[in-house]
């Protein structure tokens, strides 16, 4: 169901750079969608980056989950983005997306939960300063992707699959790794066969410059379950479904 009041939408061409050895979307510049209009449409609100940088506090996304409808091949070129924020019952706010194309067939839908973070103190504000900050004439349409997210704890029967070091080019405007990439390492889990279907990640804990992450894996079925650690602190976690 598309949202009637306040949402925001954006026309989104797709390039050949835009697609994966599988010749489908990446993960990733359907992120960089998602953020893009997301940002957008924060700043129309007042709430957007630059006016929580004045107020010495930042946007941290915590969860996302991407159920796409249908292989988003070659042969889709464009869509119809729209993104809505919903109203705030506790300290995480939730934002969700729908994409259609040119017929008004739905392709991906996609739910994303942030948490308003302080930016010298890394602490969570409290539920008043949501309130006081996050103000909208929220609509309430649902979308095709929940926020009931799986519960990963790596076990035994995980495998290392490789370590990378945080560079510089992994940096955002906060100085930690930016949300889109948690997407290219939990992809580079996968095989290069693999076309996912379903992708869920929950960001733990924030991946500064020259840490070190290694991410292990293990496959049950179609699912592919993900943790991503530092020195053994659990950072992120990712459950892709495939095709």
């Amino acid at each position: 169901m598309l949202p009637q009041k306040t949402y925001e939408t954006k026309d989104c061409k797709l390039y050949e750079s835009d697609f994966d050895v599988n010749k489908t979307v990446k993960l990733r510049r359907i992120m960089e969608f998602m953020q893009d209009l997301a940002t957008t449409h924060a700043d129309k609100l007042g709430f957007g980056w630059n006016s929580m940088n004045d107020n010495g506090l930042f946007w941290v996304m915590s969860k996302v989950k991407i159920v796409f409808h249908k292989k988003l091949d070659r042969s889709v070129r464009r869509f119809k983005l729209y993104t809505w924020p919903v109203k705030p019952d506790r300290l995480y706010v939730e934002r969700r997306f729908e994409a259609v194309d040119d017929e008004g067939e739905n392709l991906f839908s996609a739910t994303t939960v942030w948490m308003i973070v302080e930016r010298d103190t890394r602490k969570i504000v409290s539920r008043e300063a949501v309130a006081r900050f996050y103000n909208a004439d929220f609509d309430d349409a649902s979308c095709g992707a929940d926020v009931n997210f799986a519960r990963i704890r790596r076990d035994g029967d995980y495998l290392l699959k490789y370590e990378r070091t945080i560079r510089r080019s992994d940096l955002d405007l906060n100085r930690h790794v930016n949300n889109t990439n948690y997407v290219d390492y939990a992809s580079d889990a996968l095989a290069d066969t693999d076309t996912v279907s379903q992708a869920e990640i929950t960001y733990n804990r924030e991946l500064l410059l020259n840490d070190c992450v290694s991410v292990y894996s293990k496959q049950i079925d179609r699912v592919v379950l993900i943790a991503g650690e530092r020195g053994g602190d659990v950072c992120f976690t990712a459950k892709l479904t495939l095709f």
